[in-house]
């Protein structure tokens, strides 16, 4: 279990905390893994816990309501417009974290590697 800490005006019995941890108990671990993702561009935690540098922040924003959530992978960090009622939040994170992809930092890093191996390596020369 990753320590958690809500920023602002939430603790964790803000209904969008409560909200949350209700909805990632529904999470499949498919959904979960999505989850890591949208949040720390990884698709796993370290194997030693001691590892995390961050603990997992929820915070609120001033978007308009209902809209989608937004993510700080540097800083572990999820920001959740207000919402109108947990179906509504669950549907907006699901969207979110299955949709968005330009932050998945483990395939970042693996098609860099492929694209620096195809190009030739620091030994050849060929940079």
């Amino acid at each position: 279990v990753v320590s958690t800490q809500s920023t602002g005006d939430m603790d964790k019995t803000h209904y969008l905390v409560v909200w949350f941890w209700r909805i990632v108990a529904r999470f499949t671990n498919e959904d979960r893994v999505a989850l890591m993702r949208f949040v720390s561009g990884r698709s796993r935690l370290p194997n030693d816990i001691a590892d995390v540098s961050q603990r997992f922040q929820i915070m609120k924003t001033d978007k308009s309501k209902d809209g989608l959530p937004t993510s700080q992978t540097c800083f572990f960090q999820l920001r959740l417009p207000d919402y109108s009622s947990e179906v509504v939040m669950e549907e907006r994170l699901r969207y979110a974290i299955h949709n968005c992809r330009s932050i998945d930092a483990d395939n970042y890093m693996l098609a860099r590697n492929v694209d620096n191996n195809a190009a030739g390596s620091f030994e050849d020369g060929i940079i």
